[in-house]
């Protein structure tokens, strides 16, 4: 097991269970009452999914009670955390991350969260015995860890920051940014750890 490449995964796997958090958080605020559908807002009204730019965090679930729903992710949100930190370096410690993200997709986990979680996942299973396509390419990407991790630990409170007081602008910019930071960035993230570790 190589360092840059458990550290990497070990972060992802917590980012990912934080975010399913905080999805379950603002859930279980909405207090005991039945989602509107199978889709719905983990930030409750007055949030207006059009009018800022995290979308009032879109989620789904089959738990028809938002509280018990965000109970349950901050549980398996936990998990993750706990798993990715310490156990995820396990054989099968991969498929376990996986499972736990795809069971917070179906109790209101997210959708972020899910991708990031199975993107760590993908890379836990590289921790046995990673190899590296080799090449030019692959070496400037191990020059770029640990950024992308540095980046996205500046997101996740600064997204916040930035909605604040430039909401416009990140309103403007909301897809360009879902791209980069929260599908980009985690893979930009496994693969810079991977080509890292066999540079």
């Amino acid at each position: 097991m190589t360092k840059a490449l458990r550290v990497t995964t070990a972060f992802l796997g917590l980012y990912a269970g934080l975010i399913a958090i905080q999805h379950g958080i603002f859930e279980s605020l909405q207090g005991s009452r039945a989602p509107d559908s199978l889709m719905f807002n983990a930030i409750g009204p007055p949030c207006q999914s059009e009018a800022v730019w995290h979308a009032c965090f879109p989620a789904m679930t089959l738990i028809p009670n938002l509280f018990i729903t965000g109970i349950a992710v901050i549980l398996i949100g936990l998990g993750m955390v706990v798993w990715a930190a310490v156990f995820v370096g396990r054989k099968r410690g991969g498929l376990v991350l996986g499972a736990l993200s795809m069971l917070a997709l179906l109790v209101g986990g997210g959708f972020v969260p899910v991708w990031i979680g199975l993107v760590a996942a993908v890379t836990a299973s590289r921790l046995a015995a990673p190899v590296s396509p080799g090449g030019a390419r692959w070496r400037s990407l191990a020059v770029l860890w640990p950024w992308p991790l540095a980046l996205m630990t500046l997101w996740l409170p600064g997204s916040w920051l930035l909605g604040h007081f430039f909401s416009a602008a990140m309103l403007s910019a909301g897809g360009l940014l879902f791209f980069v930071f929260n599908l980009g960035l985690p893979v930009l993230a496994a693969a810079s750890g991977l080509a890292h570790t066999e540079r």
